[in-house]
């Protein structure tokens, strides 16, 4: 018990006054490993939604938005410890971020508006999940096509509120109302993780001023969205991220007691946000494992069989290969189901529920081979890209 004690004293220390540190560590396999079960989450979710099996598969499966909200602690963790190991210039970090979002969201972009009428088509069944909902924001969209493409464009279209614009987050593609709340994160996150990072007051009040944006925006402002598309709607998800990793050290001092310690507060949170900590907890336990891994010094002991089994569950290379390109995956899939679906509602004559699910798993297995492609032929040159435009131009003397 005193052990515990002093630990617990030692981490309310470490929260009032320790700072995000650097690792030395470039990535965790643990976080490459959650973006491919979160990116697949999101499209088992929605191929039961096009199926109309939302209600005979497991409720957790069929509810994407959990994945989605692992995915912006990620970016919060991910977002943190670049800014925190790499500390370049705000220039440099937004031209490097602009490269990886922008290229890959305005293929799936056009893709989407070329597909609007299979779209249209595959997911106006009756037993599609909420169709009445994509048929009247489709009537919307038409209305006022130049104000919603405007706002893609510029992935801005998360700031608006329904209450302004109807069905703005998500008029073309819909899942990329989660892009504009991660651009509109990216805009901030250096002045955000700086005051998060810094001991005493400035963390403090960094902490109440993004609280009160929470409360405005959740509880006083008479706005409406359709999902949490604006920045402080989400903002205790990236909170969740930025400061487990501002923490990591602490946190992976802990050792094997982090797991079950976040466990108990997954299930003390409240019941919209425990999901997400439960499974941010497991991932982020594996993560701070690699972390001491990492730094141990000489001889040390061989990883016990609980261990092994998280880094198995969190790392494995399947799960990892599937993260290397889950971007991609999560953009296009939407995209995909509507071509599958389109040519075989031509094929078939008829759209039956039988052949949305038929296509829709034609379309699953095809996923995986055209996420791949579109990562190495489009994401990763772009983001080469990014990084040779944000390097530093070097002074280059001439003998002469």
């Amino acid at each position: 018990m005193p052990k515990v004690v002093c630990l617990l004293q030692a981490i309310a220390r470490t929260l009032w006054s320790g700072t995000g540190e650097r690792t030395g560590i470039k990535g965790f396999h643990a976080f490459d490993g959650l973006r491919g079960y979160m990116a697949w989450w999101v499209v088992i979710g929605h191929g039961l939604h096009l199926c109309g099996l939302q209600n005979i598969a497991p409720a957790f499966l069929s509810s994407g938005d959990h994945a989605v909200n692992v995915f912006v602690s990620l970016s919060g963790f991910v977002i943190s410890h670049l800014l925190l190991e790499r500390r370049e210039p705000y220039g440099r970090y937004l031209v490097r971020r602009a490269f990886r979002i922008f290229p890959i969201y305005w293929f799936a972009l056009v893709c989407a508006l070329l597909l609007a009428q299979m779209y249209g088509t595959v997911y106006a069944g009756d037993w599609v999940f909420q169709h009445e909902m994509r048929a009247a924001r489709a009537i919307a969209t038409e209305a006022e096509f130049s104000k919603y493409f405007l706002l893609h464009v510029s992935l801005l279209h998360g700031l608006v509120p329904d209450t302004w614009l109807p069905f703005s987050s998500t008029a073309f593609l819909a899942p990329a109302w989660s892009l504009s709340l991660e651009w509109q994160f990216y805009l901030v996150a250096p002045f955000v993780v700086a005051g998060l990072a810094r001991p005493g007051i400035s963390r403090l009040l960094t902490l109440l001023l993004l609280s009160a944006a929470w409360v405005l925006f959740k509880k006083v402002l008479p706005l409406q969205w359709q999902y949490p598309a604006v920045l402080p709607l989400s903002i205790h998800f990236f909170m969740l991220g930025i400061l487990s990793r501002v923490f990591l050290p602490v946190l992976s001092n802990i050792g094997f007691w982090l797991l079950p310690v976040v466990l108990l507060m997954a299930g003390l949170a409240p019941h919209s946000v425990s999901t997400e900590v439960a499974v941010w907890g497991v991932f982020l336990a594996a993560a701070c494992l690699q972390l001491r891994t990492s730094q141990a010094k000489g001889d040390i002991q061989a990883p016990s069989g609980f261990s092994r089994l998280l880094e198995f569950v969190t790392s494995n290379s399947a799960a990892r290969w599937l993260g290397e390109f889950s971007y991609s995956t999560y953009l296009i899939h939407i995209a995909l189901f509507s071509l599958v679906g389109g040519i075989a509602a031509k094929l078939g004559g008829a759209w039956t529920q039988h052949l949305a699910m038929v296509s829709t798993s034609i379309a699953i297995v095809l996923l995986i081979p055209l996420s791949y492609w579109l990562y190495r032929f489009i994401e990763k040159p772009f983001i080469r890209w990014g990084a040779a435009l944000a390097k530093p131009k070097g002074i280059s003397l001439k003998a002469g």
